[in-house]
């Protein structure tokens, strides 16, 4: 479950106060992640050549506004014309990648690795964002 309006309450019981909250870092804050961004928003350094994304490492930061931010970005590299999030041929429980030549790959294979690949964005302020919705989620389930 994400909690996606962080709030904080203050309630009292028996003249003590309580303060209650929603997690305003976001469940999800620590994990470590790989995400994929357009290549005209990664304004860092990265290895390869040039694609249609960028593929990189980090962790989920605090979380505000429905984001959360990326934080101790690494391992950034170039050259990836496709993401996870665009690929959905699934036949007969396989998913078939155009750079395979055909040859599929069980989904159930690639599920638990979907589930710590996230899309990334960035408001060309030099950092990055995610909504925390991984590809498993937004596709596998």
């Amino acid at each position: 479950m994400k909690i996606t309006n962080p709030e904080i309450k203050v309630a009292l019981f028996a003249s003590d106060d309580v303060i209650a909250t929603s997690l305003a870092l976001g469940p999800l804050s620590g994990t470590v992640g790989t995400f994929y961004i357009p290549t005209g928003q990664y304004g860092g350094s990265y290895t390869g050549t040039a694609g249609n994304y960028i593929e990189f490492s980090g962790t989920l930061g605090s979380y505000s506004g429905g984001a959360y931010n990326i934080t101790g970005i690494y391992g950034a590299k170039g050259g990836v014309d496709e993401d996870v999030d665009t690929i959905q041929n699934v036949v007969d429980g396989k998913i078939y990648f155009p750079e395979l030549a055909g040859y599929g790959i069980p989904a159930d294979e690639l599920a638990p690795i979907a589930q710590h690949l996230y899309d990334a964005y960035s408001y060309g302020d030099g950092n990055y964002y995610t909504n925390g919705v991984s590809y498993y989620e937004s596709h596998w389930q």
